[in-house]
């Protein structure tokens, strides 16, 4: 089932009708079947700064869930929007990259292994792919160490 559909046939994300009409209510985030389906979630936290996250659930507990499993517009959308109204910016999950210093999220990264995945969280796809084990290692030093 999507993850904002509602009784009624309403999309919780956006506050109104399905896109998908009565298909709304068996459509799995997963499937992006809807337009509106991504990896992002939108969190209220409970000190009420927003995030926008593609990492799941927040480690942090949340106060309220905005929107789940929507794409990278619509969060942003919804987060600005929130965020306007209660004068507070919103944080993101994205990251900066350690080789070029270009943003990307953890979520661009297919899975991988050994030092690799331990370097998704600090080196963009692109990055990535160029690096062997050795170089990774080397580069990651004592990260890798200690979270790999």
């Amino acid at each position: 089932m999507c993850l904002n559909f509602v009784r009624g046939g309403g999309c919780y994300a956006t506050d109104g009708r399905c896109l998908l009409g009565l298909e709304g209510s068996s459509a799995k985030n997963d499937d992006r079947k809807c337009v509106l389906h991504g990896r992002f979630d939108v969190w209220v936290m409970q000190d009420d700064r927003l995030l926008i996250s593609d990492l799941g659930f927040p480690s942090e507990e949340p106060k309220q869930c905005l929107a789940l499993g929507i794409n990278e517009q619509l969060a942003r959308q919804i987060g600005g929007e929130r965020s306007r109204q209660i004068g507070n910016a919103f944080l993101t999950t994205e990251r900066k990259c350690l080789g070029c210093e270009k943003k990307f999220w953890y979520s661009d990264h297919e899975l991988s292994t050994k030092q690799a995945q331990t370097g998704r969280g600090y080196l963009c796809p692109n990055c990535l792919s160029h690096e062997t084990e050795d170089d990774l290692t080397r580069k990651l030093g004592y990260l890798g160490y200690w979270c790999g």
